[in-house]
């Protein structure tokens, strides 16, 4: 069997890696051989980037490829939200001489690669027993705000059913909070979950509590707020840092308790393996649970933590291999 080309691709990086299918059991292992990142503004399109990527590999182009993408599929067409590129799956297919191509979104690549993760891939923030036969909810912030659900199906595999949970309402449950979707109100008609839980949360946050303490705010970046925040050298960034933690919490066992998520919650994204250090610090468990008469529901759902950067590649190559009928497992 020859290597398989999967991609988490981005706005700004695209991540590609080299994966060698070593065990052909109903769980297979994946190991990434290779694995180099592009930025793409350097390419008009993503068939050029692709190739240059095999370049950058010394490999030809591989038979079988899998591509998670930030952006929407519809109808054989993906359309990168934060790129001018739009492509049919099937014309890029034919242009690089693959002879299968998926291309998936990159929150559904990350929710599929949950049941192929291994403990050590993970770190358990709340732990209970939750049942294996129900769904998993697969929710993160990033750049943005993205959730999935994972269904198990009788023949043991996942379907996977995508969402747009981010852009569900924030629900302020403290008059600090209330205090905050206020300030946010007056610059837009609509406060998400993702106005809260993202980069860009991270700095509305810290925006609207310095508007609350009557002082003025900086122009701080996501990262500013996030690193200023830790190590406690600002305080309002620390209270907007305590506050996402909180507010990730409430999030977290809203959508366990929506979608019937009894088999667990799982956490991804970029931003959340980075505060694992002051999550015991804040209330983020004791808002999870706070669910008033269903506080027992979510009492038994565990929470996890994915802690590989990789996991969007381990997910789009588990896609390929069990989308397709040459390498699926038997």
């Amino acid at each position: 069997m020859g290597l398989l080309l999967v991609a988490d691709i981005g706005g700004t990086n695209a991540r590609f890696g080299l994966v060698e299918q070593v065990a052909k059991t109903s769980k297979p292992i994946y190991t990434t051989s290779q694995q180099i990142t592009l930025q793409c503004k350097n390419y008009p399109d993503m068939g050029s980037m692709i190739k240059a990527c095999c370049v950058e590999l010394k490999i030809d182009t591989p038979e079988f490829a899998c591509l998670a993408i930030a952006g929407p599929i519809e109808n054989g067409v993906a359309q990168m939200t934060n790129l001018n590129w739009k492509f049919s799956i099937s014309e890029l297919r034919d242009q690089l001489g693959l002879k299968t191509l998926h291309v998936i979104n990159d929150f559904a690549a990350l929710a599929y690669a949950v049941p192929f993760l291994s403990e050590q891939e993970t770190k358990v923030l709340y732990d209970a027993k939750s049942n294996p036969k129900a769904p998993i909810v697969v929710m993160g912030p990033g750049t943005g705000f993205g959730m999935a659900l994972l269904v198990p199906e009788y023949d043991g595999g996942w379907e996977i059913i995508p969402t747009e949970g981010g852009h569900a309402s924030f629900a302020p449950t403290n008059e600090k909070e209330l205090a905050i979707k206020s300030f946010l109100l007056k610059e837009q008609s609509h406060v998400s979950v993702e106005n809260i839980l993202s980069g860009i949360g991270l700095v509305n946050l810290y925006r609207a509590l310095a508007h609350i303490a009557g002082v003025e705010a900086k122009a701080y970046t996501p990262a500013d707020v996030s690193t200023k925040g830790l190590s406690n050298e600002d305080p309002l960034c620390r209270e907007a840092v305590i506050t996402f933690c909180n507010t990730l919490g409430a999030v977290a066992g809203d959508k366990a308790v929506s979608t019937g998520a009894r088999g667990g919650v799982v956490i991804g994204g970029g931003i959340t393996p980075k505060l694992l250090g002051i999550l015991p610090e804040t209330d983020f468990e004791e808002r999870y649970k706070n669910k008033g008469p269903m506080t027992h529901y979510v009492t038994d759902i565990s929470i996890k933590v994915i802690v590989n950067d990789k996991a969007a590649l381990v997910g789009s190559a588990a896609w390929l291999i069990h989308h397709t009928a040459e390498l699926k497992p038997v």
